[in-house]
């Protein structure tokens, strides 16, 4: 399978490569009457003198994979580097594919058993970008790989390959133009959510975020349940009657939270290591990275804040704890860290919004649903 730098529509590829230059045009005509349409390109190691000048589609060269090394060019005849070719079930394959972003037109995820574990890593990449069951693939992440690279068929199983490639491009086709009518919905922005708070939150691993740097009056972690929904968390800033202040420190909730860090991504606050780099925020849009010098994780008690926006529904697991703070709107319209044992039905919590899912971290162009 193929996964474009840019977005365009789907394409067929056929694989040729281990065919000879004087049989390509009864290979490429096999796959054609598959498809019961023409193939866009094809994936070659060699062309005959008069395809050179005028090939019949276009034509890509595969340079075969050295040892140990994780890809290879894709080239066009005239040895334009355009992409390059790595083993889908290869990690550092992988890894060379999701870092080659921006700077190739095409990135081939070779396959040659049904065992590699094709769909993890076109996900993987897909996310990285901006998939074997062929309806899989095409629409992997409902985005999909770029170009399907099939072999010639060899027989009615392989026929009924090309087929079912043919008909997921005329799919994939049919929903390009309503997906990039909608690409622009996708947006982030800090707002006030209606938040109500349970008590139902149980026992939890809590995870404490310590920084290298102290954290201002104000300032915050992105935490929640959803990615698409987070809620503004306070540094220990504020001194108490009982526990002094960790202006270091955000209590940040239960392993299973989502926390916004400073490049962009989300990660598990299970995941979150000493070294990670967390974006701080404020209630007025400004926010800064911070390092994580620490994570601390302990069994503490839990509630529950479950908050709404705009018709989305998020919420937040965070410790039971005086010292525990969400940014609230009071009646005069200022901003105030208020405890989460205090926070009332109907209060208006800071949170951010976003329309778009992720995955491993990254966001993405599809519709993802966290209850």
């Amino acid at each position: 399978m193929l996964l474009a730098s840019s977005l365009r529509s789907m394409q067929i590829w056929a694989d040729l490569r281990a065919i000879l230059p004087p049989d390509l045009a009864s290979a490429l005509a096999k796959c054609e009457q598959a498809a019961a349409s023409p193939v866009d390109a094809m994936l070659v190691t060699g062309l005959s003198p008069e395809w050179m000048e005028a090939p019949p589609c276009t034509a890509f060269f595969g340079a075969p994979l050295a040892p140990d090394e994780p890809s290879a060019a894709l080239l066009t005849p005239s040895g334009e580097r355009v992409g390059l070719r790595v083993q889908a079930s290869d990690p550092a394959g992988q890894a060379a594919a999701m870092s080659a972003v921006g700077s190739v037109n095409w990135v081939h995820l070779d396959t040659t058993s049904e065992d590699e574990w094709t769909m993890i890593p076109a996900e993987n990449v897909i996310s990285a970008l901006t998939a074997g069951h062929v309806p899989g693939l095409a629409f992997a992440l409902e985005l999909g790989a770029d170009a399907l690279v099939l072999s010639p068929p060899e027989d009615a199983e392989g026929e009924a390959l090309w087929e079912a490639g043919a008909i997921a491009r005329a799919q994939r086709a049919e929903r390009e133009e309503p997906r990039a009518a909608g690409a622009a919905a996708g947006s982030e922005a800090e707002g006030l959510a209606v938040g109500v708070v349970t008590s139902a939150g149980g026992v939890g691993d809590r995870v404490a975020l310590d920084f290298t740097s102290l954290l201002r009056q104000g300032e915050g972690a992105l935490v929640g349940s959803s990615a698409k929904l987070l809620a503004l968390v306070h540094g220990e800033t504020i001194e108490g009657e009982l526990v002094p202040a960790r202006p270091f420190r955000v209590n940040a909730g239960p392993v299973h939270s989502y926390v916004l860090l400073a490049d962009g991504r989300t990660k598990y606050l299970e995941e979150v290591v000493a070294g990670d780099r967390v974006l701080a925020a404020d209630a007025r849009g400004g926010s800064r990275p911070l390092t994580v010098g620490r994570c601390k994780v302990e069994p503490r008690p839990l509630l529950l804040v479950s908050f709404e926006v705009e018709g989305a529904k998020g919420q937040v697991f965070l410790q039971q704890a005086e010292t525990v703070r969400l940014l609230v709107e009071g009646g005069g319209g200022e901003v105030s860290a208020r405890s989460v044992t205090e926070v009332r039905p109907g209060d208006r919590l800071v949170v951010r919004q976003s329309r778009r899912g992720t995955h491993v971290g990254r966001q993405i162009e599809a519709s993802v649903e966290e209850r």
